[in-house]
This record gives structure tokens, C-alpha cells and sequence, in this order.
């Protein structure tokens, strides 16, 4: 008999974070889980530590590891084939959860038959080599709760950055889920699709946000599941312009191309003809700027620009597919 909710975890090189994780897995106080987990390429020793800590464990199930990285969309579509509980959760090997997180996500579904995601309140956190699970460096910064969207059609991590003063303590429908730790309902990922592969990584989670709003299905954040994420560079999502160029001036220049790229499939695929009538002025300025910015300060971004041509006839189908629907009542900020 099949578990209520299936967690995939796609481990990469997370050594250091895998005995905190699988830890605040295996104290949840929903015990009606499986797990499966598959190694994505990883060249440190994560594929032995996730073997050690659950030996023994009959609600874990380790697959065959990967040779190399196939991106974080690719390996959880690949996770996704083998799962059969009621609910999916993507548990990120950098995040610590609080005992009750799955039990109130879940919750949250079960009263909520059009709910097809749920998030909690993620914080932020700081690991360290020294830490123990009941010490470490939890901090009162908000990492997401839930995603954003504004006119111009950026979509980020809401609350990014603010100190936590209970403003999202309580359950509340939002635009879409991060791709750290959410839940969603089977069913829902059935009708649409998982993640998109050809994104690899970065933005698949905005994609999957944009395609489950058109087929009706609605997201929640519940506020009292908390969790912890170690998101590696940490800064705010703020829309000014300086921040966001010197939040993009701290990544790699792999993650700024991905971002782009990834940024352009999914206005093809998911902006109705409504919104862009609406909204076409400001989502145009804003590709502007960020276009100059590209010229001048990051011009090995714009090989995205290739990669969206020679993919255009794609996208347009699966646009076809997913009847993009107009997003507007969520073009403010959720609070």
C-alpha cells in the first residue's frame, strides 16, 4: 500500500547538509511518507551518507546514481516516475524542517480538494561544519513565502529578505510555490506536467506556478510550517533596479544564463494575450533594462537569446498546451 505523501530528494555534492536534512525528515511527526532518493552526479561522498543514515529504513528507497549533473528539473521528473503517495514533496537537501511541517502542509491539501501546491514559511539559515541540529544558526530572515509576481511579470521570492515579525504566520492562497520545499497534490502535477527539462535548473518553479494557475489548480502558503534554508547567496528580491543587479553580480555566470534564458521560456509560454495587453508596457521596459544591463555587464548571458530562438517552435506548442490564462488579480504583492 502506497504512502499518503512520496518525498524526492536529488542530492549534489550536500555532504555537509544531508545529516540535518534527512535528520528533520525522519523526526516528522507524519509518519506516512516514503522517500526516494537519487544522487545527481555528486562528486563528494553524499551518495554514502544517504545509505548510512537510512539503512535500515523500509520507507527508503535510493536509486541507481546518476554518472553526471542532469539538472535539478530533469532529476526530479525522474523521481516523480516512481512515486505513488497522494501528495509529492521535494525535500532540498539544504533545508532543515520543523517537526510539524509535512503534517500541516498536508493538512492544509486535505481541506483544500482545488489546492494543488502548498508552501510553509521558509526561513533563512546559515550551516555550519560545527552546528547541531538543535543549535544551528537559524536566523529571523524570511528566505520565501510563497512566490511574487509584479506588472512587469518578474516573479520572485516573496518576503525575500524581510525580518520575520508574523506578518506570514497564517494560511493565505498565493500566486505559486518556490521550488524549496513544496507540496503538491499528484493529481494536479498529472494534468500539467512536472517540471519543464529543457530549464535544467533555475525557474522551473515559476513555470510549473504559471501552468497549475491556468488549469485552475490554487496554492496556499500556511504560515505556522516553518522551515530553514541555506540558500547559499543570500540577498533580498526587492524590484529596485541596483539590487537586483548587485544580487546577479553575486551569482555565477552559469546561473545568470540559466536565469535569463529560463526567464524568456516562461513569458512564451505562460503570458495570456490578455495580461500582455494590459501589462505589455511594463514588462517591455523592464526586458529593456535588463537587456542594456546584459550588453554591458553580462554578455554571455545573452547566448539565452539563441537558445529561445532555436526553441521558439517548442515553446509555442507547449503554450498551446497550456491555455495561458490571465494572472492579473496577483500582480501585487502578496501579503
Amino acid at each position: 500500500m502506497s504512502k499518503k505523501v512520496s518525498v524526492c530528494l536529488l542530492t549534489y555534492n550536500g555532504e555537509k547538509y544531508l545529516p540535518f536534512c534527512l535528520q528533520s525528515l525522519f523526526q516528522q511527526s507524519l509518519k506516512d511518507w516514503e522517500l526516494f532518493v537519487m544522487d545527481n552526479g555528486s562528486s563528494d561522498n553524499s551518495f554514502g551518507i544517504v545509505a548510512e543514515l537510512s539503512h535500515g529504513k523500509k520507507n527508503v528507497i535510493i536509486l541507481p546514481r546518476k554518472q553526471y549533473n542532469i539538472g535539478f528539473a530533469s532529476g526530479n521528473n525522474e523521481l516523480f516516475k516512481h512515486v505513488s503517495g497522494e501528495y509529492v514533496f521535494l525535500l532540498n537537501q539544504d533545508t532543515l524542517l520543523s517537526s510539524d511541517y509535512l503534517e500541516k502542509l498536508v493538512r492544509q491539501l486535505d481541506n483544500h480538494a482545488q489546492a494543488g501546491s502548498a508552501t510553509g514559511k521558509i526561513m533563512r539559515w546559515r550551516i555550519q561544519k560545527e552546528d547541531k541540529l538543535t543549535d544551528s544558526p537559524k536566523s529571523l530572515k524570511i528566505d520565501t513565502a510563497g512566490l511574487n509576481i509584479s506588472k512587469s511579470f518578474r516573479v520572485s521570492d516573496l518576503a525575500s529578505g524581510e525580518t520575520d515579525q508574523g506578518k506570514y504566520n497564517g494560511k493565505k492562497e498565493i500566486f505559486g510555490v518556490s521550488g524549496a520545499l513544496p507540496l503538491y497534490r499528484s493529481e494536479a502535477i498529472k494534468e500539467v506536467g512536472f517540471f519543464d527539462s529543457a530549464y535544467f535548473s533555475y525557474k522551473e518553479d515559476v513555470d510549473l506556478a504559471f501552468r497549475l494557475q491556468s488549469a485552475g489548480w490554487q496554492a496556499y502558503r500556511v504560515g505556522g510550517a516553518v522551515a530553514y534554508h541555506d540558500r547559499g547567496l543570500f540577498g533580498d528580491e526587492s524590484s529596485n533596479d541596483f539590487k537586483i543587479a548587485q544580487h546577479r553580480r553575486g551569482k555565477s555566470l552559469a546561473q545568470n544564463y540559466l536565469s535569463y534564458r529560463n526567464h524568456l521560456y516562461t513569458l512564451i509560454k505562460n503570458l495570456s494575450l490578455v495580461d500582455f495587453l494590459m501589462y505589455g508596457v511594463f514588462i517591455l521596459w523592464y526586458e529593456c533594462k535588463k537587456l542594456f544591463y546584459l550588453i554591458v555587464f553580462e554578455q554571455r548571458s545573452l547566448y539565452g537569446l539563441v537558445e529561445v530562438v532555436k526553441k521558439f517552435p517548442r515553446l509555442l506548442q507547449q503554450r498551446k498546451i497550456a491555455k495561458p490564462i490571465s494572472v492579473k488579480r496577483w500582480l501585487k504583492k502578496n501579503d
